[in-house]
């Protein structure tokens, strides 16, 4: 018997959805289809290749070894689609985005996304870039849109642009128009948790001149950090574009600095085994609003 493609994309999807029943469905076909296909696929390689978890399933080291071939072949194909009915660029992709991105771009990337490609599915997961990076390489999400997201061997990552921050508060605090660490020390700083990007400058920005604040406060939330700035709760480093309108409407005060903030670079980032058309198409309706919206600095 010869390995065939449709054994081969029963393989790749079980793996990537984490059961038989979603492959089936993804794929428009039975459960009893995929199950068949995958025991021909272990029939034609002469070793088994996967054994059932509960409703999941578990790849054995020979499996493992095929996937990545599977992965390669599947985006192939799929790449030669795309190319040849680029309006049919169809799939699920599970997007991991920043609470920062998620905000800035989602409610233009969606639509132009379902218009571009209508058979293209996203599942969506907000979360921090840590989190996010973790989520990847585990599998649990395919593409993720985060802050620092680091060059690990396993992924892919591509640079946006640089996220600009700055100090804010509400406007009331008796601060010179260049602040400096011990200029605002003694103030309650809130911050995201370590080892989020903004837990990173907040820290770095104070140790440059051997300080710590003397108080900090934590939220996983930016736009409830935000808020609690506007009400003069504490001081924050935000992302400019993200508290724009408040800026706008007078709530929150953009601080002159020195030392200068650490930048933040926002990157794209999947598996370098999934090679799949409809990752890179939403990599690339993320750069195309990006850039409508100038969220980002060029690199």
């Amino acid at each position: 018997m010869k390995i065939s493609l449709a054994q081969l994309e029963a393989l790749f999807w079980a793996v990537r959805l984490g059961s038989i029943s979603e492959a089936a469905r993804h794929l428009n076909v039975t459960q009893p289809t995929v199950s068949l296909r995958l025991r021909d696929l272990s029939t034609a390689v002469g070793k088994p290749i996967m054994s059932r978890e509960g409703r999941g399933v578990r790849l054995t080291p020979d499996g493992l070894a095929i996937l990545d071939h599977a992965a390669r072949v599947v985006g192939e194909v799929e790449e030669i689609y795309r190319k040849a009915r680029p309006e049919e660029t169809s799939g699920l992709v599970k997007v991991g985005v920043s609470e920062a991105f998620a905000l800035a771009g989602l409610s233009k990337m969606l639509p132009d996304l379902a218009a571009r490609h209508p058979a293209l599915r996203l599942d969506i997961e907000i979360g921090t870039s840590g989190a996010l990076e973790r989520d990847l390489l585990s599998g649990k999400i395919d593409l993720a849109f985060g802050i620092n997201l680091s060059s690990a061997p396993r992924l892919r990552v591509t640079p946006l642009g640089v996220q600009e921050a700055a100090w804010f508060t509400d406007g009331t605090a008796d601060l010179p128009p260049v602040v400096r660490p011990h200029d605002i020390a003694h103030y309650l700083i809130l911050t995201t948790p370590s080892p989020s990007p903004g837990f990173q400058q907040t820290t770095s920005w104070f140790s440059a001149a051997g300080l710590e604040p003397k108080q900090i406060s934590l939220s996983n939330s930016i736009t409830v950090i935000a808020h609690l700035v506007a009400a003069g709760v504490g001081i924050a480093i935000l992302p400019r574009r993200l508290v724009q309108n408040r800026l706008g409407a007078g709530d929150l005060t953009a601080l002159q600095c020195r030392p200068q903030i650490e930048p933040s670079l926002m990157c794209a980032a999947y598996r370098s085994n999934d090679w799949r058309p409809a990752v890179n198409a939403v990599v690339d309706a993320a750069q195309t609003v990006l850039d409508q919206l100038d969220w980002l600095k060029p690199i």
